[in-house]
């Protein structure tokens, strides 16, 4: 049994029992233990599959046994468990992956146990921590190099052991307990652990350590609560049945629900993962439509800056106000601010930047994908040194909350390869007094006078979402992300955060991301709860709008009006529903009323327009098509509209002024057509034929689409007195025509 078969066995029987279809489950667990023909499994199989009948027996015989739900859930989580197992033993066989590699060659080692590898990070530690108290005289630096790389692979060790621990003994689970209650790991160690601990999980779900995880939240340091916190909640959302088969798991949740601070980490972290969904629209839009105008605006910055101010003032650039207006002009200065309210959100801005630069041997180490931002890791040994300059960007890294650990290493990394002359020069053009970075390092802490907690977990999501979509053996991970993990669909985890509060938050952001089915769940629950609440109602009803639900968006939009009845926006919603339901004299009424709020506006003019226009009034909607070309005449919007009223009201030359004007503007291929069709009409053949021609140019001589909207328009030819035998004749010298 290869690989591929193996985990689609797997997969196979987690649906089964997800479905509580066990008979079919425990036929493909033999499978597996056949294929293992190691009595151990099958024993467990057996035991657990006689345990199943003799509880169907009792059953059968009438035996009311109240633990039999309990026991029922113990022998699916028993299954789960057999087919993690079995499938570990034999992928141990046969995957070439990176996670197997490291099993089998720590297998190899006889005496190897995670505890042991965790006590020679511990010596190496203490060995370099009496090198730095030793004087300077008396310690080589050579000697401090070698014992920090060391430490560095020692801990790489032990978070690799840590990954691919499973199944997990009694001892690991103990060790991993001591961890927070040590007053010997650092926080960093012991987050850069706890993550290991994640990625183990996602690869084999196992109870203690996800309860590990829940009670790392109360350590005291952000850094690891956050961590912990994030990893426990993708852990939940991908078991959510084996989480809530788990008595043990539910109740611990159930205490940790009532701290508030909890609810809003969970809330903070939920917000987060949304924005992660936006991540590679944001690199898209940076790539295709950002960079590619700034390298065309190259030209036209430089011409504004004399030859002169390039030769003597290498910021010239910077300083010609002009570069503004050029950016103002192009629509980049547009693009670059959304990117910057986007970034202040916390959305993930940076990822197109840095992608491109996690080719470093730093980043071969799966463990440095994320580890905290550190200063004084082996790998920026050469940048960070005496010079201020230097001290300056390593203060403004440290205490940046808008790059995430990893691309803080990789800008570090970057800078370190330029020569120390040529870096001198480069921060001295970025900072020539250091006033500017200065002042960065103030913005930044401004920032950070939000939660630490907050900014720890985006930085965490942050570096999980670059290593599961940059790291070269990627495909050999289980991407959390590609589930867009919604946790208020998951019972178990909205209890975690919900308060109303907090979940219109939640659902605001959803609509504002235009994720409108998910935020409609939540406008809906919130609404039944809060009927009196006429924006929750304007919000669902805009929801199903989006989604063209047209008539449960009008019912919410009618509930909205019933509370607040001079709303002008949800007058024009609920005509705007109309119309799209085809009833334009119910959206006539709205609109009417719309107009008593807002006199004179143009949009409800148009509207009223279209309105009368869809009941084929087409006198009464040029009244109002007239209206607004009065009040706004050098606007467009209105002369297509009474142009083709004028023609069906056979005001032909009233009609043909207006296609002139359109035709003089931009026209489209069905401007061309209609302005042929007044042509026609009053009988000027070879100016009709003329504009049908440029019509069919404007498509790109598409005939089959041009002959398709041309008949929907007969009826309308021949009421204004052409004779149906002409209509063929027409179309035919057009072809002669146009086939020249």
């Amino acid at each position: 049994m290869d690989s591929t078969k193996i985990k689609s066995t797997v997969k196979k029987i987690y649906d089964l029992l997800q479905e509580r279809r066990l008979k079919e489950a425990f036929v493909l667990l033999k499978l597996l233990a056949d294929a293992l023909q190691q009595w151990a499994f099958n024993d467990k199989l057996s035991e657990i599959e006689t345990s199943y009948r003799y509880m169907i027996q009792y059953m059968l015989d009438g035996f009311q046994d109240p633990k039999r739900a309990q026991i029922y859930n113990g022998l699916i989580l028993s299954a789960y468990t057999l087919a993690d197992k079995m499938a570990d033993s034999l992928l141990e066989k046969e995957s070439s992956s990176l996670y197997y590699n490291r099993r089998r060659y720590r297998r190899s080692q006889s005496d190897f146990n995670i505890e042991e590898q965790a006590k020679k990070l511990e010596k190496s530690t203490e060995s370099l921590a009496l090198n730095l108290s030793i004087s300077q005289e008396k310690g080589e630096p050579a000697d401090r190099e070698n014992l920090l790389r060391t430490d560095e692979q020692e801990e790489s060790n032990l978070f690799l052991d840590v990954w691919t621990n499973y199944p997990a003994s009694e001892q690991d689970i103990q060790w991993l307990k001591s961890l927070l209650v040590s007053d010997t790991i650092s926080d960093i160690r012991l987050g850069l652990l706890i993550t290991a601990v994640t990625l183990n999980l996602l690869h084999y779900y196992n109870e203690r350590k996800l309860m590990w995880l829940l009670s790392a939240y109360a350590h005291p340091s952000p850094l690891v609560r956050q961590r912990a916190l994030v990893g426990a909640l993708l852990i939940i959302y991908r078991n959510p049945d084996r989480v809530r088969l788990s008595s043990g798991i539910l109740s611990t949740l159930d205490i940790m629900a009532e701290n508030q601070n909890l609810k809003r980490d969970v809330c903070n972290i939920f917000m987060q993962l949304i924005k992660s969904r936006e991540t590679e629209k944001i690199s898209r839009k940076f790539t295709e439509e950002i960079l590619p105008e700034m390298m065309k605006l190259g030209p036209s910055v430089y011409g504004k800056i004399s030859q002169e101010d390039l030769m003597n003032d290498t910021t010239a650039l910077n300083k010609n106000p002009e570069w503004q207006e050029i950016l103002d002009h192009s629509g980049v200065g547009d693009k670059l601010k959304e990117m910057s309210e986007l970034q202040m959100e916390g959305a993930d801005v940076f990822m197109s930047t840095f992608s491109s630069l996690k080719s470093f041997p730093f980043f071969n180490d799966l463990s440095n994908w994320f580890i905290p931002f550190n200063p004084k890791h082996s790998a920026l040994r050469k940048l960070f040194g005496d010079n201020p300059h230097e001290n300056i960007l390593r203060k403004v890294l440290e205490s940046s909350a808008f790059l995430c650990n990893s691309d803080k290493y990789s800008f570090a990394l970057t800078i370190s390869q330029v020569s120390p002359t040529q870096r001198e020069t480069m921060m001295g053009q970025f900072i020539p007094d250091g006033s500017d970075m200065n002042e960065l390092i103030k913005d930044e802490s401004t920032l950070k006078s939000s939660p630490q907690d907050e900014i720890a977990s985006n930085q965490y999501i942050q570096d999980l979402y670059r290593f599961f979509k940059l790291y070269p053996r990627k495909n050999e991970f289980d991407d959390p992300f590609v589930e867009n993990p919604n946790f208020y669909r998951d019972p178990t985890l909205r209890k975690l955060f919900n308060n109303d509060e907090n979940l219109r938050i939640i659902a605001e952001f959803l609509l504002k991301k235009e994720y409108y089915e998910e935020a409609l769940e939540i406008f809906n629950d919130l609404s039944l709860h809060h009927q009196s609440d006429g924006e929750l109602h304007q919000k669902t009803g805009y929801c199903h709008q989006m989604l063209r639900q047209y008539e449960d968006a009008l019912e919410a939009y009618l509930k909205a009006d019933m509370i607040n009845p001079n709303s002008f926006w949800t007058i024009r919603r609920i005509a705007s529903c109309y119309r799209s339901l085809k009833k334009p004299e119910m959206a006539l009424e709205y609109y009417r009323r719309a107009d008593t709020l807002r006199p004179d506006n143009l949009a409800i003019e148009m509207n009223i327009g279209h309105c009368y226009f869809e009941q084929k009034q087409y006198m009464n909607a040029l009244q109002h098509y007239f209206k607004v070309d009065y009040l706004d005449p050098k606007n467009p919007r209105a002369w297509r509209p009474i142009a083709w009223c004028s023609f069906l009201e056979k005001k032909n030359e009233q009609a043909r002024r207006y296609y002139e004007k359109i035709l003089a503007e931009k026209p489209s291929a069905q401007d061309y057509m209609n302005a042929g069709h007044v042509e026609f009409a009053l009988g000027n053949i070879k100016a009709a034929l003329n504009l049908y021609r440029q019509s069919i140019e404007k498509d790109g001589f598409n005939l089959e689409r041009f002959l398709t909207a041309f008949r929907q328009d007969e009826e309308d030819l021949k009421s204004h007195g052409i004779a149906p035998e002409d209509i063929p004749i027409l179309l035919d010298q057009l072809m002669y025509s146009v086939s020249h």
